[in-house]
């Protein structure tokens, strides 16, 4: 069984509630398949392989029991430990274990997947710097391979954080992130579809109750990112 059990386990629940009918062992319709580690067979976003990605980038990352150690570029550590003790606990408040799920050799950036109880996101983490962005799945290339966007939807006020999180693949102050989160009593949730350029993302507008999806777009225009919610 993997570490991140509760993940997987919230995945489960959330597919069955909602009604979806998802891949296996994923929290997106569309799971992305970029930064898959060499030799991960998996296809969902909660069956990427630590042991995989471990055999990768084993200058970058070693798995030392509940610990998950970065070694950086700039020569710097840094430990992400699994709270195994509270994940224990019959609240399991603060239970958080860590996977390594992904690299990106192209921008030397590492997937981490962060499992709670009540959901699970996911890191970005700079291989030279150990600078960290917060996303709410695993995250599409675009067609150049620029930038990398990542969008999720559960409505309502439990489990994992959903939204969209527009990122910049490698790090230039030039090119500005963009991130979105769904507010509690939010209207809409929002799943990836496809980039239609470098540019411009094709979102599906999934909204409460039975009524059909929509298509939504988001623009970068000036380097902004811009975005409308349906009416």
């Amino acid at each position: 069984m993997r570490a991140a059990a509760p993940a997987a386990f919230f995945c489960l629940i959330s597919s069955v509630v909602a009604g979806a009918e998802r891949p296996p062992f994923s929290v997106v319709d569309h799971p992305s398949q970029d930064g898959r580690c060499v030799d991960d067979n998996g296809k969902g976003d909660l069956d990427r392989s630590e042991p995989a990605c471990l055999a990768q980038i084993p200058d970058l990352a070693q798995r030392q029991g509940s610990g998950l150690q970065l070694t950086f570029r700039n020569g710097r550590k840094r430990v992400y430990r699994n709270q195994d003790a509270k994940c224990a606990s019959d609240e399991a408040k603060g239970c958080v274990k860590y996977q390594l799920t992904g690299y990106f050799p192209g921008d030397d950036l590492i997937l981490i997947e962060r499992g709670h109880w009540e959901g699970v996101d996911w890191l970005l983490v700079r291989a030279d710097s150990g600078d960290e962005i917060g996303i709410v799945a695993p995250p599409h290339y675009s067609p150049e391979k620029r930038w990398l966007v990542s969008a999720a939807s559960s409505l309502g006020p439990s489990g994992p954080p959903d939204g969209i999180d527009i990122v910049a693949a490698k790090h230039d102050r030039a090119l500005k992130d963009w991130h979105y989160r769904t507010p509690d009593d939010g209207k809409w949730g929002y799943e990836f579809e496809r980039w239609d350029s470098e540019d411009q993302i094709v979102l599906s507008a999934k909204p409460v109750g039975d009524a059909a999806p929509r298509p939504v777009t988001i623009l970068r225009k000036k380097n902004e990112w811009l975005f409308k919610e349906p009416r």
